[in-house]
């Protein structure tokens, strides 16, 4: 990570305020996973083209999560199965800025991810009664019925191209957590990129292509709880699963 931060400083910056006035329309994701010995080149053909949030002097931020399900893995199997109208509900901690927030994320059926949210004091799978309100209001599930069924802890840093039309989080250090244990994957890093779907030319994109970074569809929760309790039923992402873990063996 150290050499990371080298290049990152090389990097003209960003504000989270100029960031978030960035609307992209018509939006596009578009999933990437790779080894992290590649990072190094990629963000080096990217410093004249992108810039880095910063905020309060900071480039590289840590994020925690507790990920809550119901006992027999309900929102789980809707990810699996490729359900919509599904749903993922999580507490994430912003460690630098000492926030923490119980976030809903539901997934409706013309593919479209709305994404509500509130502040709680504390970074704990203790469901507060006024989280509880908000879950009740936000989803059709019991809030005394959830439990926390993942935890992950990643580092993450975001650029923005230089005319606004794109953003990219690139977040390494994933380590997964349950009850039973832990899995780190300390070379593998998990690219995000959001842009216009009209617009063309990426050149994020193209670093990708050029580094053969592939484009993979699945999210750090629904790939983290398959790693973490193999005996579920998992055979839409077996193939995912071997293609990461050759990823992050660079094989």
């Amino acid at each position: 990570m150290q050499k990371e931060e080298t290049i990152l400083s090389n990097f003209n910056t960003i504000s989270l305020k100029e960031m978030d006035a960035v609307e992209l329309m018509n939006r596009k994701d578009t999933k990437y996973f790779f080894n992290a010995e590649k990072l190094p080149l990629i963000l080096s053909s990217l410093k004249t083209d992108y810039r880095v949030l910063l905020i309060e002097n900071y480039r590289i931020f840590n994020y925690r999560n507790i990920y809550f399900d119901t006992e027999d893995f309900f929102c789980y199997y809707q990810h699996h199965n490729e359900r919509v109208n599904r749903y993922k509900i999580r507490i994430r901690q912003y460690v630098e800025s000492k926030l923490n927030f119980l976030e809903v994320k539901f997934k409706t059926n013309t593919n479209r991810t709305i994404k509500t949210r509130i502040k709680v004091p504390e970074f704990s799978p203790v469901i507060s009664e006024e989280a509880k309100r908000f879950l009740v209001q936000q989803t059709p599930f019991d809030p005394d019925k959830l439990i926390q069924t993942l935890r992950n802890d990643f580092k993450r840093f975001t650029l923005i191209s230089n005319d606004l039309k794109e953003r990219a989080t690139i977040d390494t250090g994933l380590v997964l957590m349950t009850g039973d244990g832990e899995r780190i994957f300390s070379n593998l890093c998990i690219a995000e990129l959001k842009h216009d779907a009209s617009s063309s030319g990426s050149l994020f994109k193209a670093s990708m292509r050029r580094n053969y970074c592939p484009e993979m569809r699945i999210s750090k929760y629904s790939i983290g709880t398959a790693f973490m309790y193999p005996a579920l039923k998992q055979n839409n992402w077996k193939e995912k699963k071997l293609r990461i873990n050759r990823i992050e063996q660079n094989v």
